[in-house]
């Protein structure tokens, strides 16, 4: 399963543009017509992410002349005084946030817009004009609500503050065409039917969160031991990113055997894993590895890309023999390794960049010279490039593992560009969802297609193979059957969501 990760704080651009105007204007000018016009069409130019610096540092500096000017001209008592001295610090501190970080640009406007709305609340309530009140405390409200939303981000902030600035260009909508206003009341009327229309898109990326939630929550499978009919104890994985087809498997080394065959840690002794564990040739190499190198050659009728993980030597050795023509293997490391990860690729869809990739072995501070795998590829024929990270994350949970991948892979992506990050992840969708977004990343998807492996302490399912995808057009889950088109994946998927 899949969804868009998104804190939502870059979906909403909002802002109180009645505290942005210059002053007033005579209400026959061309200049009256031309602001009209202008505060009208600004909401529908800020949805564009990249119009939306522009405007706040031109409303902006309205703003300040705006307030300045209020301040020149008010009544010169304390309290108005302060009052009014208050907003134009307010105004010039947004503003020159705004050169440094928009979002703390965003959040000092919306704090005066907030500010300025309570007065007017408290001024309503005051003087008993009750509906007004209750109008500006609906603003209020919505001030509140979109702050938040900026402060802290989340899916039911951003349905919240949709639905309330729905409700606000709906009444401001009604009452410009009791005016006779019709461009203002079209305009928020229009802009009301988008806002109600992001409220539902958000509200179905709800939906969708929840869903995958239910659908990979870790269950209890026991002991399953003989039961288990697969070569290793992970399940492979797929997606297809703007029309490349990759996939992901952990093949499970040799060298690692003993935690499946002698200390049971999983509940899969007696498995198919034990079964084929018998070594055919002096260098080690089973019938277990010869089983995997022919699922892995089938795999390669479906994909573009396979990347696996705790490969052994003796296993790529027999590999890289078995792979069909056309198909090439970038290695971690060229000489021997007794457990590396490797990527394989089809060289009439896709052109390694080795100038461009590398393996690194800093990446995890916590664990001194794990290597990371970090492969450049373009497309054969079109347009488009990715980056890809193969990566083993150590799961060692009081290590802060996951973190320093989700920055290695943060500090590698650039603006425009597609990154991918793939691998035995050894957290679950909602631990690593938190390591990305520490990282920076504030919109991605993140695929758990299923669950793929046992965990040793609980003998619970979980989905710990996952997608990470920055920066594509289009993503999805492949099915079980694009993944591996022989055998008995289904089942193996099946049986570990009783």
């Amino acid at each position: 399963m899949t969804a868009l990760v998104s804190d939502q704080r870059n979906l909403i651009y909002s802002r109180d543009y009645a505290n942005d105007r210059i002053g007033e204007i005579a209400p026959d000018s061309w200049t009256k017509e031309i602001e009209r016009v202008a505060f009208v069409a600004l909401p529908f130019l800020s949805l564009h992410p990249s119009l939306r610096l522009p405007i706040s540092l031109t409303l902006g500096s309205t703003r300040v002349y705006h307030m300045a000017s209020e301040l020149y001209s008010c009544q010169k008592d304390a309290a108005t005084i302060f009052y009014h001295l208050a907003n134009t610090t307010l105004a010039v501190g947004a503003l020159a946030a705004t050169f440094f970080g928009h979002l703390l640009g965003l959040v000092l406007t919306t704090i005066q817009d907030l500010s300025i709305e309570t007065a007017h609340l408290l001024s309503f309530l005051k003087n008993g004009q009750i509906p007004e009140a209750l109008k500006s405390a609906i603003k209020v409200a919505s001030h509140l609500v979109y702050l938040m939303l900026l402060s802290q981000g989340g899916l039911e902030l951003a349905i919240l503050s949709l639905g309330l600035q729905a409700v606000i260009l709906v009444i401001a909508s009604m009452e410009a065409f009791e005016k006779g206003e019709n461009l203002e009341g079209l305009g928020h009327l229009v802009m009301a039917a988008i806002r109600i229309q992001q409220s539902v898109s958000v509200y179905k990326q709800l939906q969708r969160n929840r869903e995958i939630e239910k659908i990979i929550r870790a269950r209890f499978v026991g002991q399953l031991h003989e039961k288990w009919q697969f070569p290793s104890d992970h399940l492979p994985v797929g997606i297809e990113v703007d029309g490349v087809r990759i996939i992901s498997w952990n093949v499970l080394n040799n060298a690692y055997l003993d935690w499946v065959i002698i200390k049971d840690s999983q509940g899969l002794k007696d498995s198919m894993i034990t079964d084929l564990n018998q070594v055919v040739q002096a260098d080690g190499l089973t019938h277990r590895d010869l089983t995997i190198a022919e699922m892995v050659t089938c795999m390669t009728d479906s994909s573009d890309l396979i990347a696996l993980q705790e490969c052994g030597h003796p296993f790529l050795q027999v590999l890289e023999s078995h792979l069909p023509e056309g198909w090439k293997m970038v290695r971690s490391f060229d000489k021997p390794q007794k457990d590396q990860a490797v990527l394989l690729y089809r060289k009439d869809k896709l052109a390694y960049q080795p100038h461009l990739s590398e393996v690194t072995r800093d990446s995890y501070p916590s664990v001194p010279k794990r290597p990371l795998q970090n492969g450049f590829f373009s497309k054969v024929g079109q347009e488009g490039s990715f980056r890809v990270f193969n990566a083993h994350i150590p799961g060692d949970p009081n290590l802060p593992a996951r973190e320093e991948y989700a920055r290695a892979v943060h500090k590698a992506h650039k603006e425009g560009t597609t990154t991918i990050g793939l691998g035995d992840n050894n957290f679950q969708r909602e631990q690593m969802i938190e390591a990305f977004q520490k990282a920076g990343f504030s919109e991605f998807s993140l695929h758990a297609p299923w669950k793929t492996n046992i965990g040793p302490d609980h003998k619970e399912s979980k989905a710990i193979d996952l997608f990470f995808v920055a920066g594509a057009s289009s993503s999805r889950d492949l099915r079980p059957i694009e993944v591996l088109s022989r055998g008995n994946l289904p089942e193996m998927i099946d049986l570990l969501n009783p």
